[in-house]
């Protein structure tokens, strides 16, 4: 969120291509690919984010980061989640701060359901499976 709200987040796609050093706005492009990695490195544990002090961009720690630490089909991350979801009460909760405790969690669930669409009926299942 914090890169895309300072419009940096092409250097995290890639889409802010590296000029040739001869080019002036490679300066510009250096700084700011220097600026985006600095905000990666420093958002993360010091003892992970030493490991990609070496990289060159910022889409390269992106990469090996995302490559390193994402894992889609984490069960024992999908299990603990709905393990909570399941033991969840509102008990002395406020029915508002229940259902946000709610959505976090079923938005976090969300994160591990891959879709891949083919077709234009693939549109109309997932409009299915999100209601």
């Amino acid at each position: 969120m914090y890169v895309c709200g300072k419009g940096k987040d092409e250097y995290l796609t890639g889409e802010a291509t590296i000029p040739e050093k001869t080019n002036p706005k490679f300066r510009v492009w250096k700084t700011e690919n220097h600026m985006v990695m600095s905000w990666l490195i420093n958002s993360m544990n010091t003892n992970i984010g030493e490991n990609f002090l070496l990289y060159g961009t910022t889409k390269e720690i992106w990469d090996a980061a995302r490559e390193t630490y994402s894992n889609s089909e984490n069960t024992s991350e999908i299990f603990e989640i709905e393990a909570t979801l399941h033991d969840l009460r509102q008990g002395d909760l406020s029915v508002t701060q229940y259902f946000n405790i709610l959505s976090r969690h079923w938005q976090h669930l969300d994160m591990f359901e891959i879709h891949t669409w083919k077709c234009p009926e693939d549109t109309t299942l997932y409009r299915k499976i999100v209601e």
